[in-house]
């Protein structure tokens, strides 16, 4: 019943208009109800061309990481989050044993970090070296290995760059 009101309403208010009014209504409504009825499919049509592109995109994209990713496998990701490198040693060092014997490490050109170890345990320190390679992806660019008064002791001056 409450469909029957509206529909009444709209009877009664078509009623009242003039003769003339009711023929411009009668053509003027269909042409309306076809342009909103095109503009919807115009639109959808749009919609699902752009959900094509992402797609054809996507597509190119895991066709890309398929190809690169045989020379991926194998290779260790770094682990340090976007730290600076001064921070990666410090922290590798800490860890390591080493940070008594670090005096310093500071920023060498745009990818790369200085550090100067004194009286580490040489064992200690290749170790180390293994492993900041490994786990963090940094590779040794220079390094110079001075022998000391102690047995098994070195001191180190060692440049790692991004690998």
């Amino acid at each position: 019943m409450s469909d029957e009101r509206p529909l009444a309403r709209l009877q009664a208010w078509y009623a009242t208009l003039e003769p003339r009014e009711q023929r411009v209504l009668r053509v003027a409504a269909p042409v309306l109800l076809a342009l909103i009825a095109i503009t919807i499919v115009w639109q959808l049509h749009a919609v699902v061309n752009r959900a094509e592109r992402r797609v054809a995109s996507k597509r190119a994209d895991l066709a890309y990481i398929q190809s690169v990713l045989p020379e991926l496998r194998g290779v260790p990701m770094p682990q340090d989050g976007g730290q600076s490198l001064v921070v990666i040693v410090d922290r590798t060092t800490r860890d390591a044993g080493l940070a008594a014997n670090l005096r310093g490490a500071e920023p060498s050109g745009m990818a790369g970090v200085r550090v100067r170890l004194e009286g580490a345990a040489f064992d200690s320190l290749v170790q180390w070296l293994v492993r900041v390679q490994r786990e963090q992806g940094l590779a040794v660019q220079a390094a110079t290995l001075e022998k000391t008064d102690a047995p098994g002791r070195v001191n180190a001056n060692i440049t790692f760059v991004r690998s």
